[in-house]
Parts: structure tokens; sequence; C-alpha cells
């Protein structure tokens, strides 16, 4: 039985063709939200409206349960019409997801409780802070950057470090809290020239000074390594795989998904220089006629093609281990979720320099300032510096999970 009433769900045909309707919209307001820093208050209540906000969020709540890769089809097409846009609301939307797998029920009551299970809980792993355990729960300060989602978030989910415990290994117990809005600052340090590219994609530092969070808000921050052998606190509550837990494949999952939104992005805009300009030399042919164009257009094609195909199927894959995991005890390891983040990091990888093809081939005009051919080029430039995107630093810990060599965090 859910806490809300359920309403007809729309497929996940009606889902896309939503999101592409709204394209034109997203295109029109990339420059604002790069100077903001977000998208505005239209495209929020656009993907309010659109149901974009109750993908992941579990049915009890007011939620789709969408499967994973038809979330990631959506986060393309919203990238699509900007990648800052859909770096916004993805890495936003993503922690229903961890939320409803990882926290028990009566944090989940209190946190979905928005009408249409509303909740957006920004988290970044980029630092942690600290907590003493208190009566009740833990007192934490923490400045977390890279908050990516944080503008439009009515929580907050920052990592921090209990002081004087320690995990049965030894090492520190690492804790993550989820933290009302209201009780964190969130620093207007993102947007505008502050950044090379992703200006738009909300990742806000936000500050937690001594603030007491619940026990019931609390988890430990062992997601990468914990066994996944079996039903999870999510699966048992919401009844659906989905909700198992692991987090690697599916956090670079997310990360791809804009880069590939980046890259069909480019290809349009491609198609419109090579439709409206001439060759620089004689014959002076549409350059669409010209075969080096062409040449760079099927390339980047093919290329953008198969990025797409390989997180879709890290979306499809997911859910199959999941599945195996719940209804046949089939542990759900961390060398298969550290393959699906090696599977999404080279579908990012692809389309990144699918991008570059277009973006070198475009002529020195899309590189003006303004122009959405160098907009896309500097988003997945700015893509290609975060740690996930670093592939033969990631490549070699994929070898040593797999070869028995490494048993932790990668």
């Amino acid at each position: 039985m859910t806490l809300v009433e359920e309403k007809a769900a729309p497929t996940a045909r009606e889902l896309v063709d939503r999101v592409r309707a709204l394209r034109p919209m997203l295109r029109a307001q990339q420059d604002d939200a790069e100077q903001r820093g977000h998208y505005g208050e239209e495209v929020h209540r656009a993907l309010v409206d659109a149901d974009l906000y109750r993908l992941l969020t579990p049915r009890r709540y007011g939620g789709l349960e969408v499967d994973l890769s038809t979330y990631a089809r959506l986060v393309i097409e919203v990238s699509r019409g900007d990648p800052s846009t859909g770096w916004c609301y993805g890495l936003g939307h993503n922690h229903n997801l961890t939320t409803a797998s990882h926290w028990g029920r009566e944090a989940q009551d209190e946190v979905f409780a928005a009408p249409g299970g509303y909740y957006r809980a920004s988290h970044s792993i980029a630092g942690a802070g600290r907590a003493v355990r208190v009566d009740g729960g833990y007192r934490v300060s923490a400045r977390s950057p890279y908050q990516s989602g944080v503008p439009w978030s009515t929580h907050s989910t920052v990592n921090a470090v209990v002081e004087g415990e320690t995990r049965p290994d030894g090492s520190p117990l690492l804790i993550a809290a989820i933290v009302p809005h209201a009780e964190v600052t969130v620093l207007d340090d993102w947007g505008g020239d502050r950044t090379l590219g992703l200006r738009g994609s909300g990742s806000n530092t936000v500050v937690v000074s001594d603030v007491v969070v619940p026990e019931h808000r609390v988890c430990r921050f062992d997601w990468i390594t914990h066994d996944y052998t079996g039903p999870s606190v999510g699966t048992e509550l919401h009844g659906n795989p989905l909700y198992l837990g692991p987090v690697a494949g599916f956090l670079h999952m997310s990360l791809a998904s804009p880069v590939v939104g980046a890259a069909k992005a480019a290809l349009d805009e491609y198609e419109q220089i090579i439709d409206s300009r001439t060759s620089p030399f004689p014959p002076f042919q549409p350059r669409r006629e010209d075969p080096l164009h062409q040449l760079d257009l099927g390339t980047a094609m093919t290329m953008v093609d198969a990025a797409e195909a390989i997180v879709v199927r890290c979306g499809d894959l997911y859910m199959e281990y999941a599945a195996d995991a719940v209804e046949r005890g089939v542990p759900f390891t961390l060398e298969m979720d550290a393959r699906l983040y090696g599977m999404a990091q080279r579908a990012s990888e692809l389309a990144s320099e699918a991008v570059g093809v277009l973006f070198r081939s475009a002529g020195s005009s899309a590189a003006m300032a303004g122009h959405p051919m160098q907009r896309y080029y500097r988003d997945v430039a700015m893509v290609r510096t975060h740690l996930s995107s670093q592939y033969s630093w990631t490549a070699m810990k994929i070898a040593q999970v797999h070869l028995g060599l490494r048993v932790g965090p990668y």
C-alpha cells in the first residue's frame, strides 16, 4: 500500500516525448543558466510538470520507479537541450535512488513527505566533514564542495568522519547525513566565469555548521564495499531490485549521460553549421557536400551512437544484476559494479571525443564566446577534469579488483 494516491504512470516513450518538447526552452536559457549558475524557475516548473522529479522516487511516495536505462535516456535528452541543466537536474535527482536504497523507513517517510514525493538531495564525496556522536544522533560540521543540483534541492547529503569510532578493519567510520536545506549554507561560488564549463550545473559548496542530525537520517557510507547479496533495506521496503544499493556503476552512468547529451547537442549544431556555410576554398560548395565534413559528421555520429548504447546497456545490466541478487541470491559483486563503472567511463570518453571532432571541424567562428559549439566543448572538457573521468587510473584499479588484488574503493 502506498502512502499517496497513485495516478496513471506515463510510459517511457511519453516521458521522452515530454523532454524533447522542452528542448527549445532548455537551449534558449543556456546563457542565463551559465550566468546564474543553475537553471531558473521556468525550467524547474517544466521539469515538475513533466514528472521528471518523480523518476527514481519510490511508488509508495508517489514516484515512478523507472528502470535505469529509461532514466539514462531521459537525462541524455535533458542534456541534449543543455548539458549544464542535465548535469544539475540529474545529479540532484540521482540521490532519490541512493536514499531509497540505504536509509530506513523513518528517514524515507520524512524526506519524501512532500507532494508527489518531491525530494532532491545533492551529495558530493569530494570532501568529508567531522561528526561527533550525541544523544539521538550526530553533531555534524562539514564543508562539502561540488554539490551539483543543490539550488533546487530540499536537502543536502554530506559525508563525515565520526570522531573516536572506527570500522571493524580499523579504518575511519564514514557516515552520510541528510540535512534539510534550511539547516545548510549554500555558498555563491558557482556560475559565471568561475569555471571553464558546466557553469549552469549548480555545483555549489554546501556548509554544515554544528548541526545535530538525528540517527534515522544517518547511514554508513560503505556503499562501494557493502555486501550486496540478497535483499537490502531498500528492496525490503519497496519490493523492487532497483533499490538494492550498489553505486559505482550508477554513479558514472549518471555522469556519462550528460556528456552523451552534450555530444548529441553538438551533432545538432554541427549539422546547422554545414547546412548554412560553404567551404572556404573553391569550388565553394555547401559544407554538407564536402567529403571531409561528411567524414567528420559520420565519425562523430557513430561515436555518439555507440556511447549512448553503452550507457543504456549499463542501465540494463545494473537491473539484471540487482534482480539476480534479490531474487536468486547471486551477489552483485564489487567487480560487477566496477566494470559497469568502466563501461560508462568509456561511453563518456567516446562522447567527449566526438564533441572534439565536431568542434575542430566546425571552424573558428564556432569557438567564439556564446556559440553553442563552444559551450558544448567547454562542458565536456570540464567533465574530463572530474576524478571519475581519469580513465587509466580507474582501469588499473578495475584490473586489480578482477585479479583479487583490491577489495576497497577504487
